[in-house]
C-alpha cells in the first residue's frame, strides 16, 4: 500500500476515535453507565468485524494458535483504552479527557525507542513538540483549567494514553503474517473478553428502553470499532510508530470541536490556537515525506 493511503487510513481512524468522547457523553446523559457503553461498543463492533472477515474469507488463511494468542493480547490493550477513557469522561470534560489521552503521542515514540531501539529524528521531535504545545493550549492549562479537574480523571486518562500507545505500537508489528481482514476481529475479540471480564453484562441491555440506545450502539460499533480497527490494521504497517502517533493526534481537534458544538462546552481562543498547532504538527510530520525526503519515523540504533 502506498504510504499516502496508509496515512489517510490512520487519520480516518483518529477522526473516528475523536468522535467517541461525544458518543460516550451522549450515552451517559441518556442514563447508561460506562459498562453498558463499553459493552455495546465491543459486542456489536466485534460482530461487524467478524462479519467483514467472513465476507473477505478468500483473502486469508487460518492463522496459527501462537498468532491468535498474540493478537488476543493486543486486543486487551484496546479494551483497556476504551475502559480507561470512558471512565475518565465521567470525571472530566470531554475536551480534557481527549487531551489526557493525547499523551500517547510521545508515549508511542518512547515505546519505539525502548523496545526497538529506534530513536526519533529531528522532524518527528519537532512535530511532537508542536503537537504537545498545541495540546496544552487546547486543554486551556494556561488558565489553570487542569488544576480544577479530578485526580481520578487524570489517572484514568493517562492510563488510556499508555494503553492506546501500546495498541498503536503493536497493531502494525504483531502477527503480521495474518491477513489484516482477520487480525482486526481477533484483536477486537481480545478487547471484548477484557471488557466482559471488567463489566459482566448482567444489565447490558437495561438501557434499551432509552430511545437513543440502538442508534448509539450502531454508531459506537461503526465509529468505535469497525472503521478505525480496519483502518489501523491496513494503515499502520507501512508507516513508523512515530508517524502513526503524530497522525493519531487528529482526534483531539475533532473531540474539541464536537464538545463545542454538541455540549456547548466553552472553547476559548487559545484552545482553538491549540487545535491549529496540533494540525500543524501533523503537517510537519508529513512535509518532508511529501517532498520526497526520508520518512519521519526515526533512525535505527541497531549496530
Amino acid at each position: 500500500m502506498a504510504q499516502r493511503y496508509a496515512v489517510l487510513l490512520v487519520v480516518i481512524a483518529s477522526v473516528c476515535y475523536g468522535l467517541l468522547a461525544t458518543l460516550t457523553k451522549l450515552g451517559l446523559a441518556g442514563g447508561l453507565h460506562v459498562g453498558q457503553i463499553n459493552g455495546v461498543q465491543f459486542i456489536f463492533g466485534t460482530i461487524l468485524l467478524w462479519g467483514t472477515a467472513i465476507w473477505k474469507h478468500r483473502h486469508w488463511q487460518k492463522p496459527s494458535s501462537r498468532a491468535i494468542l498474540k493478537l488476543l493480547a493486543v486486543g486487551t490493550l484496546m479494551g483497556m483504552t476504551s475502559a480507561f477513557y470512558n471512565a475518565a469522561i465521567q470525571f472530566v470534560p470531554a475536551s480534557i479527557a481527549v487531551v489526557l489521552l493525547f499523551q500517547f503521542v510521545w508515549i508511542g515514540v518512547l515505546y519505539e525507542w525502548i523496545f526497538r531501539r529506534v530513536a526519533p529524528n529531528g522532524q518527528t521531535l519537532v512535530s511532537i513538540a508542536i503537537s504537545i504545545v498545541g495540546a496544552l493550549f487546547a486543554a486551556d492549562v494556561f488558565h489553570g483549567k487542569l488544576l480544577q479537574i479530578s485526580p481520578a480523571g487524570v489517572l484514568l486518562g493517562l492510563g488510556a494514553a499508555f494503553s492506546y500507545a501500546g495498541t498503536l505500537y503493536t497493531s502494525g508489528k504483531v502477527a503480521m503474517e495474518v491477513s489484516s481482514w482477520l487480525r482486526g476481529p481477533i484483536i477486537a475479540t481480545g478487547g471484548l473478553a477484557f471488557i466482559l471480564l471488567l463489566y459482566p453484562p448482567v444489565d447490558l441491555f437495561k438501557g434499551a428502553a432509552w430511545g437513543g440506545f440502538w442508534p448509539l450502539a450502531g454508531l459506537l460499533a461503526l465509529l468505535g470499532m469497525l472503521v478505525p480497527t480496519l483502518c489501523l490494521m491496513f494503515g499502520t504497517p507501512p508507516i513508523s510508530t512515530g508517524l502513526t502517533t503524530v497522525l493519531g493526534s487528529a482526534q483531539l481537534p475533532v473531540s474539541v470541536f464536537m464538545a463545542w458544538t454538541i455540549f456547548a462546552e466553552r472553547v476559548s481562543g487559545p484552545q482553538w490556537l491549540g487545535v491549529g498547532l496540533i494540525i500543524a504538527g501533523i503537517v510537519v510530520a508529513q512535509w518532508n515525506r511529501e517532498a520526497g525526503g526520508k520518512p519521519a519515523g526515526g533512525s535505527s540504533l541497531r549496530m
